[in-house]
């Protein structure tokens, strides 16, 4: 891809990445950060992101700041006081740093309004840009080559020149955050030497879920064959399935869900053996870490949102599904989730148990 015209990152400095969403989607994005650090070292990257995704940023060592906007916060209403206050005090925030360049990575609506703000004379965006997002933004064509979604976002980074090889996801941990984690699964009887298998039940719509009593069958069939302690992970939100899972089996596992931040969560997904999960964020924080994963993806795109770099691992049956290759391909529908079996499921673990034995 040719280098972006009229635009000399030699004379750019302040640079603002636009990603306010969501948690699996910003660390996609994350090697962009590090391509244009590693090929223009004087830039000043600042990530504009949500406060609920800001934790997948800080303490990146690629950046320079990391500026977290309200998100839900808004949606009191446009002619809610409290609304006015916070757009006044982000708009002020945004313009002080005074940025050359805005990276659009989202492609909605509301992210290119942000980028419009920071008051950056040049901004682009990556291909896909949508709600009228391209009226903001010059558009970043899209590489044929490129299918998963973080080569979409490096399309980007390969427009102003950058040398994106390798792909490197600057991910931070700080150690309060490992040792929370260290001590969290001492008191659950695992030690810090001890290898476990991390699992999340949970996925960000209900349709791309598997179905609760197929993970408390794959968790029993886990404890019986391989003696491996199982540790639940996901937010506040996945109670209820944690809590249907522990009623469907008997087998032990550590319930970690809902008792983690998003850094917590990641020391608990670096010290797994591997992570089994659907199509959600840990996934992706998983590949990040270089871990190991299995994900069970439905009727979403998986060949764009699949774990990076993991794709044989990943179980679909999506190219036999009759509703995804019948009438309605877009309806949202379970049907490709339910024909993932708990034996292909454990075939898959157990490839991927070996290979991970093999090459320690």
């Amino acid at each position: 891809m040719r280098q972006a015209p009229q635009i000399d990152m030699q004379r750019i400095e302040r640079v603002a990445i636009v990603k306010l969403s969501s948690i699996g989607d910003v660390v996609h994005a994350l090697p962009v950060s590090a391509a244009l650090k590693r090929s223009f070292p004087h830039l000043q990257i600042t990530w504009i992101t949500e406060e609920r995704c800001a934790e997948m940023v800080t303490g990146n060592p690629t950046l320079h700041e990391v500026l977290a906007i309200p998100g839900k916060a808004w949606r009191r209403g446009v002619w809610h006081p409290h609304t006015w206050q916070e757009a006044r005090r982000v708009v002020s925030l945004l313009r002080s740093r005074r940025f050359q360049l805005a990276i659009d990575l989202q492609g909605l609506l509301k992210s290119a309004v942000v980028a419009w703000l920071t008051g950056a004379p040049v901004r682009i965006g990556y291909h896909w840009q949508r709600e009228g997002a391209w009226l903001f933004n010059r558009v970043v064509p899209k590489e044929p080559t490129s299918v998963h979604v973080v080569q979409e976002y490096l399309d980007v980074a390969r427009y102003l020149g950058a040398e994106t090889e390798p792909v490197e996801f600057p991910l931070f941990i700080p150690p309060e955050a490992e040792e929370r984690v260290c001590r969290l699964l001492e008191e659950q009887g695992i030690s810090p030497a001890e290898g476990f298998i991390s699992i999340n039940p949970s996925a960000g719509q209900p349709f791309k879920r598997w179905r609760t009593e197929r993970w408390a069958e794959l968790i029993t069939l886990i404890d019986r064959q391989y003696r491996l302690p199982v540790v639940l992970v996901g937010g506040k939100a996945d109670r209820p399935l944690a809590e249907d899972i522990r009623a469907r089996t008997s087998a032990p596992f550590v319930d970690m869900v809902g008792k983690t931040n998003l850094k917590e969560l990641a020391a608990i997904l670096r010290r797994s053996v591997l992570h089994l999960c659907g199509d959600t964020g840990s996934a992706h924080i998983s590949v990040a870490l270089g871990k190991p994963v299995i994900g069970l993806y439905g009727p979403t795109n998986h060949l764009r949102t699949s774990p990076y770099g993991q794709e044989h691992r990943m179980i679909t049956h999506k190219h036999e599904c009759p509703i995804c290759n019948g009438g309605n391909p877009r309806r949202e529908h379970s049907d490709c989730m339910d024909m993932i079996t708990v034996s292909e499921v454990m075939q898959m673990l157990e490839r991927t148990l070996l290979e991970v034995t093999t090459h320690v």
